[in-house]
Parts: structure tokens; C-alpha cells; sequence
């Protein structure tokens, strides 16, 4: 194996090397282009599922390719201003005397406050993503009043709330990719949640730090977060253990599936994905879960499916849709949009562009604010690109130019 001290461009062409493997050989065997495998080996950096692809050939895991170095500069998006808000609620200075939030003298009602939870997750399950933005600070910001000026009972629940919505304010910021900023909501989220014993809840804040992690190619951390997790939530008699708890375990075992499978760790993301099957099997039809999420049968083949694509396999993948129809819609509307990004990726790896480009339209059409936040949905609209003819077809141009995709 190729020293950890040299960077990723050595190690990658040495390890090559050893395989007995020329550039076009590799490209070929991985289902990349050529031009990939040479970016990498001259310092370029390339899209996760790449790393992927190479490393399923080549017989390491994704995280062998990342390499801690010094980000290049980046221009400013000028996201922050538009953040304030949001960064202010969720991650306030810290001072001698604890964290500071402005005054509130607004007298605490806890009924007030949970409808304001509520039409947040509203908004976010419809993807109405500036709604989001908008109120989630405001609701933040009166949990922690509610938390410093109630006792008992009523303070358990304010915690309760809190937890919630900081735990739905991280969902929005995973779909617009501010990452860390998520993870430092969901942080808060769970030792709320832990606080007050809810264990489902602290459940679903586990599994949303998992898919902020990742993101960020971080598997092996996600992989050991959610089976330590799932080792703790693991149900003694599944028949005898309430369905929202069987309904939390298999969603955690699902986030472990994801990043294995991402990891070339076929055995242990299919080990995984039939624990989170037979929970789903359990639980049957879906059901509301804490942190306003639904798992059941449908989810748990939803994520099955999606683990076939990663591991190159889009026709066992698309085998699955006739069972998955019936049922899909059970599944919560943004776990419907990724089935059918899925099935778009699916049909384009079968290169059946034609396809591909009836599902991005349809998502464009039904989903548009969704659509546009995908990095995946960037991702197969440049590969689209690349196996249309040379004059890319009117809604493959559209597509593209709505997600700010050149060819």
C-alpha cells in the first residue's frame, strides 16, 4: 500500500502501478473518463462518486483519497449576509455568563410555540425554503425564552421544541450545503433531546448529523456514529418493541448502509440494509417518526435501492421499482424526489439519456426549489450532457441551464 505521507496524486498513480494498470485501464474498468483518472494523478480533485468508482476498482475505501491540505481560495458567495439571521440563532457568541441571545419579553406560550414548530416543518416538507429561512430564527430564538422562563414539566417540553426545531433548521441548511453550521444545530438538538429522554428524537437528530456527515465524505464517522447508535436503540424483541422505536433503529441502520456502501464496504452496507428491512418490515405502512420524519417499508427499499446505485449495479437498482411503486406514496415528499433523482441516475448509467431527461423535467416541473439544491441533480445533468448527441436536446439544455450546468 502506498505511503499516507505523499499526496493523493503519488499514491494513486503508484498504487496504479502496482495493480498492473495503465490510465485508460483504470478509467475503463472504474466507468470514468480518462481525463478524470489524469486530473487526479496531476493534483486535481475529483466528485466524490468518482473516488468511489476508483476506489471499488483499485480495492481501497472512498476516504483512502482524501487528503487534508490546504483549501484553495474560493470567491465569496455572499451567502453570509444572507445567513445572519440564521447563524445568529443557531450559533449565538459565547460569553463569561454563557451563550447571549437578544431580550425577549414576549410572555412564554407553549401551545404558540409548537404550532410555530409545526409550520416549519411544514414549509420545509413542502420545500418552501424561504419560509424556512425566515421563521426558523424567530422560532429558535423564543425556545431558548421559553427554556429560561419555565420550570418543570413546561420546561421539558420547551426543550422538547427547541430540540425540534433546531433539529428541522439543520435539515434546510444540509439542502442549501452549509454543513458545519448544521452539525452545530444538531449538536444542540440532540443534548436537548437527551436532556429531556426522548430518545426517539435524539435518535433523529443522530441520523440528520449523519447525513450532514455525509456530505462531507466523512464514512468512516458516520458508519461508527450510527452503529454505535444502533447497537444502543436495538430493540430485544422487535415484535414487542414499539413501532416508533423499531422505526428510529432501522432509519439509523440505513444512514450506516449509506455510508458503508459509499465506503467500498459492500458486506457491512448489506448487513446494514436487511437490518433496516426487517425494521422496515416491522413497522410496515410508514409512520411519523420524531423530528417530523417517516420510516417504514417503503423508506427502507427506497434506501436499498439507492445503495445498488452507488455500487454500480443501476439495473438491480431499477428491478426494485415495481415493488417500491405501490407504496412510494408513503414516503415523506422529499424522500420521493430523491427516488425518482435515483432513477434518473439509474436510467443514465444504462444510457437511456432519453429517460433521464423525462425524469429531470418532471422534477423541475414538480420540485423546483428541491431540484435546484441538489448536488446530485447537478452531477447527472453534466454526465447527461456528456452521452447526448452533439446538439443536446432543448430539455436537456433547459435542465442544465436551470442548474447552472455547462457542457
Amino acid at each position: 500500500m502506498p505511503s499516507q505521507d505523499t499526496s493523493v496524486a503519488e499514491r494513486l498513480a503508484e498504487l496504479r502501478r502496482k495493480r498492473g494498470m495503465t490510465q485508460e485501464q483504470l478509467a475503463d474498468a472504474a466507468g470514468v473518463s480518462l481525463g478524470v483518472v489524469r486530473k487526479l494523478e496531476q493534483g486535481g480533485t475529483a466528485r466524490i462518486e468518482n473516488y468511489h468508482r476508483l476506489g471499488r476498482v483499485l480495492g481501497v475505501r472512498t476516504v483512502w483519497f482524501m487528503s487534508p491540505e490546504n483549501p484553495a481560495p474560493r470567491a465569496d458567495d455572499q451567502r453570509d449576509p444572507v445567513l445572519a439571521d440564521i447563524r445568529s440563532a443557531v450559533n449565538p457568541p459565547l460569553g463569561l455568563r454563557g451563550r447571549i441571545y437578544p431580550d425577549d419579553d414576549v410572555p412564554p406560550n407553549l401551545h404558540l410555540l409548537g404550532r410555530a414548530v409545526e409550520s416549519v416543518a411544514a414549509h420545509y416538507q413542502a420545500d418552501r425554503y424561504d419560509d424556512v429561512a425566515r421563521l426558523s430564527p424567530a422560532v429558535i430564538r423564543s425556545a431558548h425564552a421559553h427554556v429560561d422562563l419555565l420550570e418543570g414539566d413546561d420546561r421539558a417540553e420547551a426543550i422538547r421544541l427547541r430540540s425540534d426545531a433546531l433539529q428541522l433548521t439543520a435539515r434546510y441548511l444540509i439542502q442549501i450545503r452549509e454543513h458545519d453550521l448544521s452539525l452545530i444545530a444538531l449538536r444542540d438538538a440532540l443534548t436537548d433531546a437527551m436532556t429531556v429522554g426522548d430518545q426517539a428524537l435524539a435518535a433523529a437528530c443522530i441520523g440528520e448529523q449523519g447525513w450532514a456527515l455525509l456530505r462531507q465524505g466523512r464514512f468512516d464517522e458516520v458508519e461508527q456514529l450510527c452503529a454505535d447508535t444502533a447497537d444502543v436503540l436495538e430493540p430485544s424483541k422487535l415484535s414487542q418493541t414499539p413501532k416508533a422505536i423499531v422505526a428510529a433503529w432501522g432509519y439509523i441502520l440505513m444512514r450506516a448502509g449509506a455510508a458503508a456502501v459509499r465506503n467500498n464496504r459492500p458486506t457491512e452496507a448489506r448487513e446494514y440494509q436487511q437490518l433496516a428491512q426487517s425494521a422496515g418490515e416491522i413497522v410496515g405502512d410508514e409512520i411519523a417518526t420524531a423530528g417530523h420524519m417517516r420510516f417504514g417499508k417503503t423508506t427502507a427499499l427506497m434506501n436499498g435501492m439507492q445503495n445498488e446505485l452507488v455500487s454500480g449495479r443501476p439495473d438491480v437498482a431499477l428491478s426494485m421499482v415495481d415493488e417500491i411503486r405501490p407504496r412510494q406514496g408513503q414516503a415523506t415528499e422529499n424522500t420521493q424526489q430523491r427516488y425518482a433523482l435515483d432513477q434518473a441516475n439509474a436510467h443514465l448509467m444504462l444510457r437511456n439519456v432519453d429517460r433521464t431527461t423525462e425524469i429531470m423535467m418532471g422534477l423541475k416541473a414538480t420540485a423546483p426549489t428541491w431540484f435546484s439544491q441538489q448536488q446530485a441533480a447537478r452531477d447527472i445533468a453534466e454526465d447527461m450532457l456528456d452521452q447526448a448527441k452533439r446538439m443536446p436536446s432543448g430539455d436537456q439544455r433547459e435542465i442544465a441551464e436551470f442548474l447552472g450546468v455547462t457542457n
